[in-house]
């Protein structure tokens, strides 16, 4: 897996350290949010405020809330730009790859395998370098920022939230154990549901021919219900995410 990441160049290099970059600065104006609602609530309080005092404060936090929305989309064009720059090469070096391959070699990969590999699989990695820059370092970089930004306040506070970041990781851990296998199941399934597809359009006039069309359906329905049930089956699974997510941030709160 690391490997493939020689295939990124210089300017990608460029735009990952940027989205690094902005993530943290989107991170860091998400977390003033708070401070100013803090100041807010403190000035409307205090006997003797003065409403200057609450609208400088209001727009100093909409200038938060706007520069933040502002980083995240910058964010999204970079990782977005890397993601399909990085794919489009190593779909090319895929197929340049499999044109060298010898007799001997392609005997060793089928047709409908080489398919999934340049197609499916490549769009998985698409999707993970766009989550990992977008999604993932934001929330662990969130979430060690705010730790250490309550650690001054109130230890039960500190105490409370590093709770909540550790049953969030066993959650995601135990996720993945679940998981993981059957995303490596999938791969097979879905090189089994291109094989026997391959098979009906290449073999069409053989089959109707000999009117094996509901064979066919048959062996194509067999391979579709198993590959469905096991994506319905992670799809349920990583749903779990969320509300979990929920619950514990509600329960924090």
């Amino acid at each position: 897996m690391i490997r493939i990441f020689k295939y990124l160049q210089k300017r990608e290099l460029i735009l990952i350290l940027a989205t690094f970059i902005l993530t943290g600065l989107q991170v860091f104006l998400e977390l003033k949010l708070p401070e100013y609602m803090s100041r807010i609530t403190n000035v409307i309080v205090a006997p003797g405020s003065a409403l200057q005092d609450v609208i400088m404060a209001g727009t100093y936090m909409l200038l938060c809330a706007f520069g933040g929305l502002a980083v995240s989309v910058l964010v999204g064009f970079c990782s977005t730009r890397v993601a399909t720059g990085f794919s489009m090469r190593l779909r090319a070096a895929v197929y340049h790859k499999v044109t060298d391959f010898s007799l001997e070699e392609i005997n060793e990969f089928s047709t409908a395998s080489l398919i999934t590999r340049s197609t499916n699989d490549i769009v998985q990695i698409q999707m993970l370098l766009v989550m990992g820059m977008g999604i993932i370092f934001r929330s662990v970089l969130m979430a060690t920022l705010a730790i250490l930004k309550i650690r001054a306040k109130s230890w039960q506070w500190t105490f409370s939230t590093g709770v909540a970041v550790l049953l969030l990781i066993m959650i995601i851990v135990i996720l993945m154990i679940v998981a993981v296998p059957k995303f490596k199941l999938i791969q097979n399934m879905t090189d089994n549901l291109n094989r026997v597809t391959r098979e009906n359009l290449t073999g069409i006039r053989v089959v109707r021919a000999y009117n094996a069309q509901k064979f066919q359906q048959g062996k194509f329905r067999e391979a579709n219900d198993e590959l469905t049930d096991t994506h319905l089956f992670v799809g349920k699974t990583m749903a779990i995410v969320s509300p979990g997510m929920s619950i514990i941030m509600s329960g924090l709160s």
